[in-house]
């Protein structure tokens, strides 16, 4: 324990250990040969050494703080490409499964969905509720033909490109949504035999 009065040891001790280059080796040695000077020093030095954090433990700490924000960066992007490639993949065996067929007004003939097989044979896929919002009509049409097993047929090229809102469900009857689709302006959609013809 320090001493609450002065003590002119305790003073050398101090003076000796912040300019140590004003004492002589013998002068240190003597110093430091006092059990109770000695045990102060050593005191001192142990309190210093717990203040004090190496730099090279500090640099580890952030080597090893970037290291793991890289593998968590690097993961983070190795999942969200791997969520994009899922969605794109998923888009095309969507599309490769409702193969539409889509007309203009020069062919006349007309081709079914899928070979060998006809709308009465197959099942309507899970009920669709979507948006389309600034989607052209030969987009929308082309997946809702798609889902209800049915032809479109474009009778000129300028409705492709119409670029309309609107909510499908895919629950409505197919002749209703045609109805609703035709009283759009600059577009005339009808539903006979099987096809939506587009004028």
């Amino acid at each position: 324990m320090i001493p609450q009065e002065n003590n002119p040891k305790l003073e050398r001790l101090l003076k000796m250990t912040e300019h140590p280059e004003l004492f002589t080796d013998d002068e240190l040695r003597e110093i430091l040969a006092d059990d109770e000077l000695r045990s102060y020093y050593e005191l001192m030095v142990d309190a210093e050494e717990a203040f004090t954090v190496p730099k090279n433990k500090v640099r580890k700490h952030y080597r090893i703080a970037a290291i793991f924000l890289g593998l968590l960066l690097i993961s983070t992007l190795s999942f969200a490409a791997y969520q994009v490639y899922s969605r794109y993949v998923a888009r095309d065996a969507r599309s490769e499964n409702s193969k539409v067929t889509i007309d203009s007004a020069n062919d006349d003939s007309l081709s079914p969905i899928t070979p060998h097989s006809s709308p009465q044979q197959e099942a309507l896929p899970e009920p669709i509720h979507k948006t389309f919002e600034n989607t052209e009509l030969e987009q929308m049409l082309t997946e809702m033909a798609a889902y209800y097993q049915v032809r479109v047929r474009f009778l000129n090229d300028e409705p492709r490109h119409l670029r309309l809102y609107y909510e499908w469900n895919s629950n409505d009857n197919l002749a209703d949504i045609v109805r609703t689709l035709d009283q759009f302006e600059h577009v005339s959609i009808t539903l006979a035999d099987e096809t939506i013809s587009v004028r």
